[in-house]
């Protein structure tokens, strides 16, 4: 079938949606990503799945039948805090050029029947503007999911200030999807929500994948078990030095045996070297397995009396759905998006906020969340991967559209 093809001719065959992740830093919107395509081809049959995404991790994970990737060069942030490429050599707008153009032929020969962006209202830098400006041509239907939480309301009120976001927050989706709980952070009270995206925005929860079920308890640990989790880990070893530090202060005050064993996650993008000083460190106090990744989290998770972790969106969500306490070291710079998680959270009774603790502090946090007869707040919606299957779901019904830019012509007349 030709790419030209009109959108209405192919509405009777197997659905196709494009889902467009920038990634940069961290592993958090690929895997929210992933978890979103896998439970759209799950409850779709016959629908297949493209992930554009710019992940250094893109290839990491397995995916479901009917899901593909397509890798973007990817970026990252230097220490100011602007974007810069992480591999290929020469300028940033030359990567963003090449980026752009993967990203629209992607779409052009995909022909999506639904387009998804991720987090970044037109894209990096404006890379899914021409995707955008095409769908709203044609009728293709376009979904912008956010998470929980971007950034201060200052930050998001520059970043959605200029003229291509507002063009794209006022006619450039037909859906706008938090992925969170207003009981939480309420996007439409804290950020600069145009009016007339009205009854077009709602919440749909956290985005959270499922957990496999164990068909063996596990032996009964000797000591409770703390998990250390650093997300990507790209900036985690200063995190995980200061737990180690803690251990070894609760080593000290027990008369040489920690309180409590670990087990810590440190993350693919931690770089090698200091990979393997921390873990030399950790092996020397003991009671601690070290892994760069591990294939089963939520497992780890599940069996564990405490989580000591940055406050990510998908490691938070995934703690939220375990059940267990959890003490958050969250990052921020350069966003204040981890900080203003962890800090919602604990208003919530569902983790302490960590960000300034010493080691000593932090031991004492650790010991609170290990008391078993400390009260849990109560898990807010966490069922943000059915309800956007339902959002599919729901405007595929509809089919091909006017274009909004088109119908607020026509209510004009």
């Amino acid at each position: 079938m030709s790419p030209s093809t009109p959108h209405s001719a192919r509405i009777g065959r197997s659905h196709r949606i494009l889902i467009y992740g920038h990634d940069s830093f961290g592993l958090g919107h690929l895997r929210r990503n992933l978890t979103l395509a896998e439970a759209l081809v799950h409850s779709m049959p016959g629908a297949s799945v493209l992930l554009v995404t710019g992940s250094p991790c893109a290839t990491m994970f397995p995916l479901p039948e009917r899901v593909e990737i397509v890798k973007l060069p990817s970026v990252t942030k230097n220490e100011a805090g602007g974007y810069t490429p992480r591999s290929l050599p020469g300028p940033l707008a030359d990567v963003l050029h090449l980026r752009r153009r993967i990203l629209f032929e992607s779409y052009r020969v995909f022909q999506p029947d639904v387009v998804l962006v991720d987090h970044k209202v037109v894209g990096l830098h404006g890379e899914a503007l021409d995707v955008l400006e095409d769908a709203r041509r044609r009728g293709v239907r376009t979904i912008l999911g956010i998470r929980d939480i971007i950034d201060t309301p200052s930050a998001v009120e520059v970043e959605w200030g200029t003229p291509e976001c507002r063009w794209g927050l006022s006619e450039g989706y037909d859906r706008v999807c938090v992925y969170g709980d207003p009981a939480v952070f309420d996007s439409r009270r804290e950020y600069p929500i145009p009016e007339e995206l009205g009854e077009r925005l709602e919440f749909v929860g956290y985005v959270v994948r499922e957990f496999k079920r164990r068909s063996l308890s596990p032996i009964p640990a000797t000591k409770p078990q703390v998990l250390v989790s650093m997300g990507g880990g790209e900036d985690g070893a200063e995190r995980i030095g200061l737990f180690l530090d803690a251990l070894e202060l609760s080593r000290e005050s027990t008369g040489g045996e920690a309180a409590f064993a670990a087990t810590i996650v440190s993350g693919p993008l931690l770089d090698a070297a200091t990979h393997r000083t921390l873990k030399r460190r950790a092996r020397v106090l003991g009671d601690v397995d070290f892994h760069r990744v591990h294939n089963d989290l939520p497992r780890l998770l599940v069996e564990s009396n405490a989580v000591v972790s940055m406050a990510g969106y998908n490691t938070c969500a995934e703690i939220l759905k375990s059940r267990r306490p959890a003490v958050l070291l969250p990052r921020v710079f350069p966003r204040k998006e981890q900080w203003l998680r962890a800090d919602r959270f604990e208003r919530a009774g569902i983790a302490e906020n960590a960000a300034a603790y010493g080691p000593e502090e932090l031991v004492d946090a650790i010991e609170r969340a290990l008391d078993p007869a400390r009260p849990l707040g109560a898990a807010p919606d966490l069922r943000g991967a059915q309800n956007m299957v339902a959002v599919v779901a729901e405007l595929l019904e509809h089919g091909r559209v006017v274009p909004f830019a088109l119908r607020k012509q026509d209510a004009a007349l």
